[in-house]
């Protein structure tokens, strides 16, 4: 390599560090700008005030601010990524960042503001940041469970699509024939309706963490129970607490009986499945999402502003159908798998050897995972074979049929006569033959 090409390749290599460095620059400055920018939003009053359980809660810390204004742009360029997009999974870890930043600086606060001694305004700043915290703690969890059902809704989707594709959800794969590989549906079939239940496993834990976060509440009473007031009046101010119907509360519990009624049919349908065949434990489950999914259609009723409720209902019902057509068909195959344990069946090598073809049914098998294939018969009975079992017999050679076209009727005198001669020859042979046999001639 020559000096010159040295030289030319020094230029190249710090045209491009200095470029990098322009672009870190240039990175480092807009971050700065959009952090500026914040700070004078969050100074003149953007995100003062927040709406959490029929409270107007006040952000009064400023960094507190600052961070929801962050939280409410990543959010908004969430939205506007398309739904496939490389992007959106970094914007996603970023939102949790800053729900996570957001959530210190709450902590924080009412830490320090629990250290204090208690008062009125104490306990007022207390309630403020319990609402607070409730808030962005619920933000954060409303956006991991939107994440996780977009991701079990595309899963259900599919597992839509090729129930659609057999009937009724039967796979009629027979794995004889097949050299096995029914087995491989099978499987992936569990391996779906699994990965599913997992998904609701997480929704479900999500959805209780909602229902217990702190916020809520009247001030007043809030500041009663700080202030140490008597056990009576904390007592009646309980039993009030309880009459009174938080919306919030309601559409949390609702959303954990819906979770909690799909995760329960999927379960079900896993125990159903050809790999496990519990179909009597499947059939109890069965009976449990069921009821799961009408109280979940109630309190979802009874909910007057939640989000998404008609389509939520609307899931239910159509869940209430999916879950008694499944039922029934657990209970059948439960009856079939009693019924049908002890039918003894011809092997696949027997079947084979002997020819036939289609007769033998794999012991143990249920009717509905041999509708394509004739039964016939076992101990206690047995039907023809269908097709009839190839059985060897003896067979004539060839030139027997071509002699018997040149036979006719036997001469049966001629016959007689010779046969008559020959004994009386043999007669004369067995007596000249022996020790003695010489005394005997002449």
């Amino acid at each position: 390599m020559t000096e010159e090409e040295i030289l030319n390749l020094m230029k190249s290599s710090q045209q491009d560090t200095e470029t990098e460095l322009q672009n870190q620059l240039v990175t480092s400055k807009l971050a700065s700008i959009q952090e500026q920018k914040l700070q004078n939003e969050a100074l003149g009053g953007s995100m003062s005030t927040i709406h959490f359980r029929s409270n107007d809660v006040p952000v009064d810390n400023k960094n507190v601010r600052v961070a929801l204004l962050k939280i409410a742009n990543f959010d908004k360029e969430l939205q506007n990524c398309g739904k496939n997009s490389k992007k959106k999974e970094q914007l996603f870890l970023q939102l949790l960042t800053a729900y996570d930043d957001a959530i210190s600086l709450v902590s924080e606060d009412l830490k320090e503001y629990q250290n204090m001694k208690r008062g009125p305004a104490v306990n007022t700043k207390r309630f403020e940041c319990c609402n607070l915290l409730g808030f962005v703690s619920f933000e954060k969890l409303k956006l991991c469970m939107k994440r996780n059902e977009d991701m079990v809704n595309d899963l259900r989707e599919e597992d839509c699509r090729i129930m659609k594709k057999n009937v009724g959800g039967r796979k009629k794969v027979d794995k004889a024939s097949n050299g096995g590989s029914g087995g491989e549906d099978e499987n992936s079939e569990a391996k779906r309706v699994e990965e599913i239940a997992h998904l609701y496993d997480a929704l479900l834990q999500d959805a209780r963490s909602v229902s217990n976060l702190p916020g809520g509440g009247d001030v007043n009473r809030f500041i009663n129970a700080e202030d140490g007031a008597s056990a009576a009046d904390n007592a009646g101010s309980m039993m009030e607490e309880e009459k009174l119907e938080d919306e919030f509360l309601l559409e949390a519990n609702a959303n954990v009986l819906r979770l909690r009624a799909l995760r329960c049919y999927y379960v079900a349908r896993l125990y159903a499945s050809s790999t496990l065949e519990k179909y009597v434990e499947a059939s109890k489950l069965f009976e449990q999402a069921l009821t799961l999914s009408v109280e979940a259609a109630e309190e979802i009723g009874a909910c007057q502003d939640m989000d998404g409720g008609e389509e939520y209902m609307e899931s239910m019902e159509a869940l209430e159908k999916e879950i008694k057509g499944a039922k029934f068909r657990a209970e059948a195959c439960a009856y079939l798998a009693r019924s049908g344990g002890g039918s003894t069946t011809k092997s696949s090598s027997s079947s084979k050897s002997s020819g036939g073809g289609g007769g033998g049914v794999v012991a143990g098998r249920s009717l509905l995972s041999r509708l394509d294939d004739f039964d016939s018969g076992g101990k206690t009975f047995h039907l023809v074979d269908v097709p009839p079992h190839l059985e060897p017999i003896p067979c004539k050679p060839t030139f027997f049929d071509i002699a018997l076209n040149h036979v006719g009727e036997f001469p049966m005198e001629e016959l007689q006569m010779f046969v008559d001669e020959y004994s009386k020859e043999k007669q004369e042979q067995q007596r000249s033959g022996g020790i003695l046999g010489w005394f005997r001639r002449g």
